[in-house]
């Protein structure tokens, strides 16, 4: 994104939060697979509000590996270009998942944090929802509507950034002003695994296969295009890995 672009970004999210009485602009800041942000954000003056989404979990002690829920005030000129260096300083790694919320920032930590719980056959694990290259699968191809609705629930909207670097958002569905009493932690199936590890695959197969797809596509397309291939090609019974490579190659050339 140039500096034009991230301005935009950030004027429209302002303008999206003044549009919502009480409502204030957080985002998550996803470390792993970066350098680790935290620091940064403690240096900031006046200071930011935020919180460890890993507090009360047994990873509570790699702060330097957790989702970091920060909360942001425009108004305050170094905060927000703070917020736009940031942005500026990830380039194309897409680490931000911003929401629009009226919920006081204590409850939101502590929902968000309880949304890191999935459980799988019985067995419970970190469920990485907050990754802006995952996130809107879930709503397209992995949840079901009620599960949708866990995360919908607490936003007035959500906002990422995608491959290409373009904006994105969603709408929630905030109906309180706090987090409901009653939360039940994702349970997965089998098949919703399957499609979030495809996003794995896809992205491989987006690397091994990049003659293969037209040069006119976006990024965004390309990754789509492999993940829709992937999809199929599971689908088909092909499950090991030279026999899935082969079938997405050969979807692929089709495309």
């Amino acid at each position: 994104m140039t500096e034009a672009q991230i301005k935009e970004w950030v004027e429209l999210l302002e303008n999206c939060c003044a549009d919502v009485p009480a409502a204030s602009l957080n985002f998550i800041i996803d470390q792993a697979g970066t350098t680790p942000l935290l620091s940064s954000v403690r240096s900031v003056v006046p200071a930011l509000t935020w919180q460890s989404l890993f507090d009360g979990l047994p990873e509570e002690g790699s702060l330097h590996l957790a989702p970091v829920l920060v909360r942001v005030d425009l108004t305050q000129p170094l905060q927000r270009q703070w917020l736009i260096g940031l942005i500026g300083d990830l380039h194309d790694r897409s680490r931000l998942l911003f929401l629009v919320t009226r919920w006081h920032f204590p409850a939101l930590a502590e929902y968000l944090g309880r949304c890191l719980g999935a459980r799988h056959r019985g067995r419970g694990g970190l469920f990485r929802f907050y990754d802006p290259r995952v996130f809107a699968l879930l709503f397209s191809h992995v949840f079901e509507p009620d599960q949708q609705q866990v995360l919908l629930r607490p936003a007035e909207f959500w906002s990422w950034l995608d491959r290409d670097g373009q904006p994105h958002h969603l709408p929630g569905a905030s109906d309180l002003p706090q987090p409901p009493d009653d939360f039940t932690a994702f349970e997965l199936t089998d098949s919703q695994l399957e499609r979030l590890s495809c996003v794995s695959d896809a992205m491989t197969a987006q690397g091994n296969f990049a003659g293969v797809l037209p040069n006119e596509w976006t990024t965004e397309q390309r990754f789509h295009a492999c993940y829709e291939a992937v999809l199929e090609g599971l689908a088909a019974g092909h499950r090991t890995g030279a026999e899935l490579a082969a079938q997405v190659r050969k979807k692929l050339r089709g495309a």
